[in-house]
């Protein structure tokens, strides 16, 4: 893809526009989230992460097409020449702001639900689709937006969305297979229970209501208490 914000000649250092003690805004408050304080970055780390979330905001908002590097550099308060310093062009800028926020999703799918028997396992994980998705509510939209936006990317971004999706599958489906008596299939069960999760996200965007979203909750429920459930040992 062309890139028409082309890199002034003179390329200063990756400090420019900071503040050596200035702290970097965290928009989506991941990791405060999980009870974690985020240190301060300073100097080149501060610079680029300002970038990246002044870039995630725009591409979120705006759309890659529209978004210009100059639009970019005004919001993050730096220089044209200093965002191509930390990045070679837009394409390069989109290809990490999605990384970087596909980083929670990641996050998520890592956190270790072992020590819990597998029904409360099951039951956290679901609950985790459900309360992920509702925070990062416009994360997500950009990800389906620029699925379907953006012929360039496209492969790239679909591939990277069905592998997160497989990973949670196997997680479930890891559950699951605790749970169903050996003759069941816990795999072909666990995507069941991820397409109905879904569904409701996608009728989510055309009934946001609580009332909805409390049948939809009540609906995953019913579906999860449906499962076959291994006999107690000596019965």
């Amino acid at each position: 893809m062309q890139n028409t914000d082309a890199p002034a000649e003179n390329v200063t250092g990756p400090n420019e526009d900071v503040d050596a003690g200035a702290r970097v805004p965290d928009s989506e408050s991941d990791l405060r989230s999980q009870g974690e304080e985020r240190e301060p970055l300073t100097g080149k780390a501060a610079t680029q992460e300002r970038i990246l979330v002044a870039a995630t905001d725009l591409f979120l908002t705006r759309g890659y097409e529209t978004t210009t590097i100059a639009q970019v550099a005004e919001q993050a308060s730096v220089s044209r020449a200093t965002v191509f310093w930390h990045f070679s062009d837009k394409e390069s800028l989109f290809r990490e702001c999605f990384n970087r926020i596909c980083e929670p999703f990641r996050t998520s799918l890592a956190r270790d639900f072992s020590s819990l028997p597998p029904e409360k396992r099951l039951e956290e994980q679901v609950e985790l689709y459900q309360s992920f998705v509702a925070e990062h509510r416009a994360d997500v939209e950009g990800f389906v937006r620029w699925a379907m936006e953006h012929t360039s990317f496209r492969d790239w971004l679909i591939r990277t969305l069905l592998d997160l999706h497989q990973r949670f599958g196997g997680v479930l489906t890891e559950s699951i297979a605790e749970i169903v008596p050996p003759h069941h299939d816990p795999h072909a069960i666990a995507m069941s229970v991820l397409i109905l999760l879904d569904g409701g996200l996608l009728l989510s965007y055309f009934d946001g209501s609580p009332r909805f979203s409390e049948t939809r909750q009540r609906s995953v429920r019913a579906v999860l208490e449906m499962i076959p459930r291994r006999s107690p040992k000596g019965i």
